[in-house]
């Protein structure tokens, strides 16, 4: 089934509103990816900021736990398993050898609300760890199963092992014939941890129309062209607060203090929930208004994207359609078409340019292959190989980048007249935008688009070698957001072409 598009004004909602919050998100410094808005089930505003695209996949991070939530809720309306089904029952073979009496009480509904009575979360969420449910299952369970919230990925992980034992199937075989293909999403995808889990924690990615077509699903209460896929009973349940998570360590942002439901967060505004994603994946439900919001994001600023919402549709909707505002509609319009990331001023070097075309610089052993140096906010999965040199070709208003490794060659186009250029590698979209920063350094902004951040990336050059050091593109480093770049030194290859070039940074 196709989304139906309409105008904002068709159902209910002015132009004008979307607009005021595409201007508060670009205010408050928020890095939009992605939008999509639905009324009535019909989509009445969408767009995305180039390089990220409709048809790519994006990083969804904790956004995954809510679809994990909906397998267990399919599982249990076929018998598969229940909500009480206890931990020690299931994963007998991966028990400590003697039992904690909270561990004993522990079942599967305690983990789908956060409540199964660790203190912490296992170290790593168990991405390094091949018997990582055993660990789970040792951790200390100091609280009473149900009684203390702690926002615990691993413990959806856990979900996703059990629906595996249940079932056997993964999360997203499993999610196949029951939800995507009848949803009309694409081909799901999800990281495995090393036992072969799927991560129904953080590991899932999607684009912002499966998002969207998703969390219309949760808003139809598990109906989907007239058939009830999946009970009202269970969404009864999953969107209905469940523990009380005030004051677990989420500061005092409101909407993390609301409860939380079977891996779904309650939100302040009455009748509201969300699915929702480190970094700014969200998907929100406003169930007495019939809308939903998803965004695709980089940001830290988490509580400023809902509180736009909060101010700008929500006060917006109105029960009747409303008369079409052409002006409005066709600023939205303009502005839809032309969304891009902040671009780079397009600073040109006409003689380092010269120098650098052709020019090749060798890696030191065992640098990892470039697009994997680089990394990423979700780079999970390593593209493998070794990076062994680097070639820069300049071309009148052409540059690339050219990435010779032990196990082949990409070439990456660079954007160097303010906009990102884009290549696609191994079936990833990359973008990048560079600029020189004097004479001897080139600034590059390298975007993968199925991630939710990138690397700012600057090449420095001086006599026979290349310095080349980068960033995240927000400022978080560490956990989901990745390891720092390392600095790596290159170095002039030799021949005609790069003893001109030596020459030329010695002037």
């Amino acid at each position: 089934m196709e989304l139906k598009r309409v105008t904002p004004e068709q159902v209910g909602i002015p132009s004008q509103a979307v607009l005021d919050l595409l201007d508060q998100l670009y205010s408050d410094g928020i890095e939009m990816h992605a939008f999509m808005l639905l009324r009535h089930g019909q989509v009445c505003a969408e767009g995305c900021w180039k390089p990220y695209n409709p048809q790519t996949p994006h990083i969804m991070f904790s956004f995954s736990k809510s679809l994990t939530s909906t397998a267990i809720g399919f599982a249990v309306q076929e018998g598969r398993l229940s909500l009480d089904d206890r931990l020690v029952d299931l994963f007998p073979d991966k028990l400590p050898e003697q039992p904690s009496e909270h561990l004993k009480q522990c079942r599967v509904r305690h983990l789908l609300m956060m409540g199964c009575g660790h203190e912490t979360e296992i170290p790593d969420l168990g991405m390094g760890d091949p018997d990582w449910i055993a660990a789970f299952l040792r951790h200390p369970f100091v609280y009473e199963p149900g009684t203390h919230f702690l926002y615990n990925t691993a413990g959806t992980n856990l979900l996703s092992a059990i629906l595996t034992r249940k079932t056997g199937e993964t999360l997203t075989q499993f999610l196949r014939p029951r939800l995507f293909e009848p949803l009309g999403m694409s081909e799901i995808r999800c990281h495995t941890l090393p036992d072969g889990t799927e991560m129904g924690g953080a590991g899932m990615s999607l684009t912002i129309e499966d998002m969207a077509r998703f969390v219309q699903f949760v808003a139809n209460r598990g109906q989907w062209e007239g058939k009830q896929l999946l009970s009202e009973s269970w969404f009864d349940l999953a969107t209905s607060k469940q523990i009380e998570n005030r004051g677990a360590g989420w500061g005092g942002d409101p909407d993390w203090q609301q409860g939380y439901g079977f891996q779904f967060w309650r939100c302040e505004p009455q009748g509201v929930f969300r699915g929702d994603g480190a970094f700014g994946q969200y998907g929100v439900v406003f169930g007495d208004q019939d809308a939903v919001l998803v965004i695709q994001s980089a940001s830290m600023r988490l509580q400023a994207v809902l509180t736009a919402a909060w101010k700008h549709l929500l006060p917006a909707f109105s029960q009747e359609p409303l008369p079409q505002n052409r002006q409005a509609f066709h600023r939205l319009q303009k502005r839809l078409e032309r969304l891009e990331l902040n671009p780079m001023l397009g600073m040109r070097s006409p003689g380092a340019e010269a120098s650098l075309n052709g020019a090749v610089y060798l890696a030191p052993e065992n640098t990892p292959a470039f697009l994997d140096l680089v990394g990423g906010i979700g780079h999970f999965v390593p593209l493998g190989g070794t990076l062994q040199s680097l070639e820069f070709r300049f071309q009148g208003e052409k540059a690339q980048l050219v990435c010779h490794q032990d196990n082949g060659t990409y070439e990456l186009d660079l954007g160097i007249q303010g906009h990102f250029a884009e290549t696609v590698v191994d079936g990833t979209l990359y973008g990048i935008n560079s600029s020189w920063r004097g004479r001897g350094k080139l600034a590059a902004e390298v975007r993968n688009t199925r991630l939710a951040g990138g690397r700012r990336l600057l090449f420095t050059f001086g006599g026979n070698t290349m310095t080349l050091t980068g960033e995240s593109t927000i400022p978080e480093e560490g956990g989901l957001a990745g390891e720092p770049m390392p600095q790596v030194t290159f170095t002039l290859a030799g021949g005609d072409v790069d003893t001109k070039t030596k020459l030329y940074w010695e002037q």
